[in-house]
């Protein structure tokens, strides 16, 4: 009878151990599919800029837009403003330009601008002016230091009335981009409208598409360089649409 009991507990105490050992190994394994998984995320770049829709853009009855007019990406840290003449003209249809480096060099030669070598580089105002002139453009160089919100005004205008503009503002220290969208959002409270850019420069959120956004307030306070100019010049804004008499207009 002892015999018996003996072996009975004998049995019980392996089947304790096999049990025991078949648990270990689970969790072991779950374990290791965890740290798997968690090594796999921490991988992941976070998304922190969701991606234009462009045709919920064109759709929204909030949003002005100007479709079809995408930023050419410069090539040099100074060239934002031949990038940005480039994108503007390959819009309206202006012969001999193409979306490459041996354009935006070219439009950078003709406009005279100047590299990092210069106390003053890129493109100044009255040079993008000018050669926007001398390529059959009608022309308005604007600036504004009112604080009055009328050069956000004149960019909402338009942008509803389909005519992109250029604007330079202080971001990267004096850059070039174009105006092509609004978005009123809350019709109520005008602090939260998003202004959309053709930003020769969209290398900040996680969709190199030629566009980029920011708070409309935001850049209107925002909108001045202090480069060129003696003194800070506030909002400096060109509007430039094809001569009537140009045989070349696209749009």
């Amino acid at each position: 009878m002892d015999m018996k009991k003996l072996a009975v507990a004998l049995l019980l105490i392996i089947i304790i151990v096999l049990l025991d050992s078949c648990a270990g190994s689970g969790e072991s394994e779950s374990t290791t599919a965890s740290s798997d998984s968690l090594a796999s995320l921490n991988s992941t770049p976070i998304r922190w800029f969701p991606e234009i829709d462009l045709a919920m853009l064109s759709a929204s009855p909030n949003t002005d837009f100007i479709a079809n007019l995408t930023a050419y990406q410069q090539t040099t840290d100074y060239n934002c403003g031949p990038a940005a003449l480039l994108s503007l003209a390959s819009f309206y249809g202006l012969p001999g330009i193409e979306k490459n480096v041996e354009t935006e060099m070219r439009i950078a030669k003709e406009l005279g601008t100047r590299d990092f070598n210069s106390s003053q580089p890129g493109s100044k105002p009255e040079e993008m002016a000018m050669w926007l002139e001398k390529n059959g453009f009608d022309v308005v160089l604007e600036f504004e230091d009112k604080g009055d919100a009328t050069a956000l005004q004149r960019l909402r205008d338009n942008i509803k009335n389909g005519t992109p503009t250029l604007v330079e503002w202080i971001d990267l220290s004096g850059h070039w981009a174009i105006a092509v969208g609004y978005d009123y959002r809350n019709q109520s409270d005008p602090w939260d409208d998003i202004l959309i850019l053709a930003d020769p420069y969209d290398r900040y959120d996680d969709y190199c598409d030629g566009y980029s956004f920011v708070n409309a307030n935001r850049f209107y306070f925002m909108w001045f360089d202090a480069l060129y100019f003696d003194d800070i010049t506030w909002r400096t804004m060109i509007t430039a649409t094809p001569k009537d008499d140009s045989d070349w207009i696209k749009n």
